[in-house]
């Protein structure tokens, strides 16, 4: 894994300070996202198809016997699979109340509200007691907030021994910043991909924090997912995905320009 205190120097920053106005902006947009959202959010999604890895994030914990946390939970649609695969309990917290809504039909329907606890509120602040859940999971959350109030909070509610996993964009690669100032209404207008200095805050909070980076050589191949016969779309996946973790391993200085990080601390 790639030492932040290693890292390559950073190209690109954003501090975002998070304000009461950031909040509402967010929970604003989540509630009403659709229209062209949507639109571009199928469009950036076909275009990744099965270059996509982030289902890598499953692999890096076990939920048996855990107290889970949901972390910017939206609909909270793996919380049926993750309670079938032994977790103790569920709780999720998301900004929107529309998708927590949407949380809680699925946990009435599946029948597993008993088990299960979604709250409408701030992740950075999330009004758990201390040490309240043995896992914590989030996928593309972190870069929606300010990070350090959010590292501090998790590792407030984090028990000892505990592990927080996440999937999380990167900021640096040049072609992906070129499409996302292109793709404006594909995301909201305070969030920021996560840099070489928010690795090294998360080792800073958490003593045990490592990373991996997956898909590179992907950015290049996407425009290929809209013309290539499905069969054609996937072996070129398995080519690149094992191409990308020879390189990346190979060559560290890499790793920032990746897609996506996967974040483990503890």
């Amino acid at each position: 894994m790639l030492d932040p205190k290693r890292s390559a120097a950073s190209i690109y920053t954003r501090a975002v300070p998070v304000t009461s106005d950031v909040v509402e902006r967010e929970r604003a947009f989540y509630n009403e996202s659709h229209g062209r959202y949507r639109q571009w959010r199928r469009a950036i999604w076909r275009a990744i198809g099965p270059f996509n890895r982030n289902h890598e994030l499953r692999d890096l914990y076990d939920p048996q016997g855990k107290r889970v946390l949901l972390y910017g939970c939206g609909p909270a649609h793996e919380a049926r699979s993750l309670l079938e695969a032994g977790a103790r309990s569920i709780a999720g917290i998301d900004i929107s109340d529309v998708e927590i809504a949407d949380a809680v039909r699925q946990a009435v329907d599946g029948g597993y509200l008993d088990r299960a606890d979604f709250r409408v509120g701030d992740a950075q602040g999330t009004g758990f007691p201390d040490d309240s859940f043995d896992l914590i999971v989030g996928n593309a959350i972190l870069h929606h907030l300010d990070l350090p109030r959010a590292l501090t909070e998790i590792r407030r509610i984090l028990a000892p021994g505990g592990s927080a996993v996440f999937l999380e964009p990167l900021a640096h690669n040049p072609l992906l910043r070129l499409g996302r100032s292109l793709t404006p209404a594909a995301r909201t207008s305070d969030e920021h991909p996560l840099t070489v200095e928010d690795w090294q805050q998360c080792a800073r909070v958490f003593e045990r924090f490592w990373h991996r980076e997956v898909e590179l050589i992907t950015i290049l191949l996407m425009p290929l997912n809209f013309v290539l016969p499905s069969r054609w779309r996937s072996a070129l996946a398995t080519w690149a995905g094992a191409l990308d973790d020879r390189m990346l391993e190979r060559y560290p200085r890499l790793r920032p320009h990746a897609r996506t990080t996967l974040l483990v601390l503890q």
